[in-house]
Order: C-alpha cells, then sequence, then structure tokens
C-alpha cells in the first residue's frame, strides 16, 4: 500500500515537472474551485455558488470584476478568504510550484527547468532559487510599505481605526497584485481629492506589474549604465503608456468626468486612471460616463496590460514592444535591432501568435455575451477587454449579467489570466528549428 501511494506520488510530481503548460491552469482552476468552496460557506457571506465562483476566479486572476459588494456581503472571515485568494494569485502559482520543488529537494524535469529559466530570467537552478526570493521579499517589502502608508491616509478619513487599519492592508496588496478589488462600494471615487492615496495606489500597481528582476535591473538608470534590450522595452514601453494615457485623459475628460475638480486633482486623477486601466482595475471616477475618446484609449491599455513577470493581464509590454520596434524597423528597411542586439524571428513569431490568439479569444467572448445578453454592445465590449486583461473594471454591464453572462465572463477572466502564461510554456517547447532549406514564398500583400 505503502509502495502505490509513494508510486502515485512519484507520477503527480513528475507530471508537474515535465507538464507545466498543463499544471498551470490545473492549478489555478483547482485554487479557483476552493476559493468558490470557501467563499460560498455561510461564514464568508450569503453568496449564491455561482457568485461564489465568479467572486474567487476574479480575485486568483486578479481582476477585480465582481457582481457582488464585497464590503456588504461578504463577511470579514470573507474578505480575508478573497485576500489570501489575491495574494496567492498574484504570486502566481508558477512560483508557488517551483518553490514546492525547491523545498522537497527534488530535482526540476529539463523541460520544467527551461521554462522556470525564461520565467524567472535565470540561467541555472540556483539563479531560479535568488529569483524566488527575490520575489517573495520584493512582494513582501512594497505591500508592506503600501500598506503603512495607506492605513495612514485611511486613519485620517476614517473614524474606525481598524477599520482603517483593514482597508490599508487589504488596499495595498490588491494594488500590488493588480486585482483592483476594494473595501468601498464606489472604489476610489472618496478618495479622488487624496493625492497620497492616488499615488500609493498607482506605484504599487505600477511596481506590482513589472517583474521583480526588472525592477532590480531598472536601477541601473540612476547609475547612467545601459539597461538589457529587455529591461528596454519595458522601461520605455510602460513610462510612454503611462504618460500617453495621462495626457489623453486628462484632455478627454477635461470638461467631462474631471470637469469637477481642481487642475491639480485632474492631473492626479488623469495619472491614475493611466496606471490602473492597463490591468489594476481601481477607479477613482465614474467610468458610465466617460465618452468615446476615452472609451477607446482604455481598450487599448486594457489589452497591452503589463509586463512578464509581474501580476498584470494583457498581452504584455514586451510582446507590444517587439511588434512596435519591427514595425518601425521595418519601414526604416533596417535589421530588427534593439540595443545592438538582433530581435530573433521566433521572438516575434511567438508574439504575433500570442497577440493573434488574445485578440481572437476577446472576439469569441464578446460575440457570446452579444448574443446572449441584452446589454449594450459598448458596455459588453468593454466587459470582455476588461475581462481577458484581468484589469477589472467595468461601464455598468456586471450587475445585468444572468446566469449565462456571468459564466461567460468567468471563463474569459480564467484564460486571460493562465492562456498566456500556457501559450509561451508551450511554444517555448517548440524551439527546435527545421534543417531543411525551403524556398522563399512569394506572396502579395496588397
Amino acid at each position: 500500500m505503502n509502495r502505490k501511494l509513494i508510486n502515485f506520488r512519484q507520477n503527480k510530481f513528475d507530471f508537474m515537472s515535465q507538464s507545466p503548460e498543463k499544471i498551470l491552469p490545473l492549478t489555478f482552476f483547482l485554487l479557483c474551485l476552493l476559493g468558490s468552496i470557501l467563499l460560498f460557506l455561510p461564514f464568508a457571506g450569503h453568496l449564491s455558488f455561482l457568485d461564489a465562483m465568479f467572486t474567487s476566479v476574479s480575485a486568483v486572476c486578479v481582476t477585480g470584476l465582481t457582481v457582488v459588494d464585497i464590503s456588504k456581503d461578504l463577511s470579514n472571515a470573507g474578505q480575508f478568504i478573497l485576500l489570501l485568494l489575491i495574494q496567492t494569485g498574484g504570486l502566481g502559482i508558477m512560483s508557488i510550484s517551483s518553490i514546492i520543488f525547491i523545498l522537497l529537494g527534488k530535482r526540476m524535469s529539463v523541460r520544467y527547468e527551461k521554462n522556470a529559466r525564461r520565467i524567472f530570467d535565470a540561467e541555472s537552478r540556483e539563479e531560479i532559487i535568488d529569483s524566488l526570493y527575490l520575489i517573495f521579499k520584493y512582494t513582501f517589502l512594497l505591500e508592506l510599505i503600501g500598506a503603512v502608508i495607506l492605513s495612514v491616509c485611511f486613519i485620517l478619513a476614517e473614524s474606525d481605526l481598524l477599520y482603517a487599519l483593514k482597508m490599508g492592508i487589504f488596499t495595498a496588496i490588491s494594488a500590488f497584485c493588480n486585482a483592483g478589488f476594494f473595501l468601498k462600494s464606489n472604489n476610489l471615487i472618496a478618495y479622488n481629492h487624496h493625492p497620497v492615496v492616488l499615488y500609493t495606489v498607482s506605484f504599487l500597481i505600477i511596481l506590482g506589474g513589472i517583474s521583480p528582476a526588472i525592477c532590480v535591473t531598472l536601477t541601473r538608470i540612476f547609475k547612467k549604465q545601459k539597461l538589457s534590450p529587455v529591461a528596454s522595452i519595458v522601461f520605455y514601453t510602460t513610462l510612454i503608456l503611462l504618460l500617453t494615457g495621462t495626457f489623453v485623459f486628462f484632455i478627454a475628460e477635461y470638461n467631462g468626468v474631471l470637469a469637477d475638480m481642481s487642475f491639480a486633482d485632474k492631473i492626479n486623477n488623469a495619472w491614475f486612471q493611466s496606471a490602473t486601466m492597463r490591468t489594476a482595475g481601481f477607479n477613482s471616477v465614474e467610468l458610465g460616463n466617460i465618452n468615446g475618446v476615452s472609451y477607446i484609449l482604455f481598450i487599448i491599455l486594457m489589452i497591452i496590460g503589463g509586463s512578464p513577470g509581474g501580476t498584470a493581464g494583457g498581452i504584455k509590454t514586451t510582446t507590444f514592444g517587439v511588434l512596435m520596434i519591427t514595425c518601425y524597423n521595418t519601414f526604416k528597411g533596417q535589421s530588427n535591432i534593439i540595443r545592438n542586439r538582433l530581435i530573433r524571428m521566433e521572438t516575434l513569431q511567438k508574439a504575433l501568435t500570442l497577440t493573434i490568439i488574445y485578440l481572437g479569444v476577446l472576439l469569441i467572448s464578446v460575440l457570446v455575451l452579444g448574443t446572449t445578453q441584452q446589454i449594450q454592445l459598448k458596455q459588453l465590449i468593454f466587459e470582455a477587454v476588461s475581462a481577458l486583461g484581468t484589469v477589472g473594471v467595468t461601464i455598468g454591464a456586471t450587475p445585468f449579467l444572468d446566469e449565462v453572462g456571468k459564466v461567460v465572463i468567468i471563463i474569459t477572466m480564467f484564460l486571460g489570466r493562465v492562456a498566456p502564461a500556457v501559450i509561451i510554456c508551450y511554444l517555448n517547447t517548440k524551439d527546435v528549428e527545421s534543417r531543411i532549406s525551403y524556398p522563399d514564398a512569394k506572396i502579395s500583400l496588397t
């Protein structure tokens, strides 16, 4: 009997080590299911199982969409469970499963270690361990700093000390994990005149959406040292998106949702919405009243998302950056170079593949929602993009989703969280190039 149990455990770990692209969605699914069961129990609140599953998937996939009011429909225990689901989802199951292997002293398979090296930007097993240590140290240190600052702000704004502390801790973790959950019904609208809150949350979002390894590398800027190609893409793409988003939203909504604010508050809230719309899902203004320009801007920001290795969703800044650099170099008629390094054709192929699959899933989600829901198509498109990008903002569709709509959004959130990582893991196992030389295919594009 013991031998059978040992063999069963051995087979389990062999499956995990040899098939990371399979274990990732499976583990996320099991965590979502566990969260659904816990949130469905009476001590957590009074949710139907479908609403509990919707909330659990949204938390694990660090999305933030919710069909319930977590400040009223969840008990303190339910909110604590929700916070644990957010933290676990933010850290990433790939990191946790790697730690399990390390703690057990079990050597990773060549295939798993290859994927882990790519994910953690490491060249050896020891570097993977160092990267994991950096991830946890980076995460908890920044969450602690954010919790302290936000707790002080909420203590000054709220009359209940314990409630303010709870809000500070919850918001810091939710922001760093890019989840977008907040313990008030109107999210951060009540704090849109508090710049310390807005900038603390926005910088937690930005730092959480960038991998720890890249953030450490970015310190070279202050030393006037050159960045690596991937760090350059992440830094400049993130900076351009943040500044462009701030400027466009500021101009577009100057006499719109920002109209009643002072000039300084308009800038602060424009910056905040630019930062949060790429993946986090907080809002400091009423998004249901935004105009068409802001709508298109937010759609673009949500699709691009954050950076690989962080807690963000979307196609990622590196994918978008590679496509833009390739487009620029193609127009210039020059080699696809960045920082004196060649962007390999396989990297471009993976970027294109990921983008096309991502947009294909988005299209299917919109078509299904548009066919089954009696809600404006504009709202449904925004909802689908928000779910797939694990952003978690809505312009009014979420409360009116029926059971079919909730299931569609649940699936979309899940795919938005695990599909990009699974696709890259799978493509990384297909790096063997054909040794056969074929003649060029002459294909006209006009």
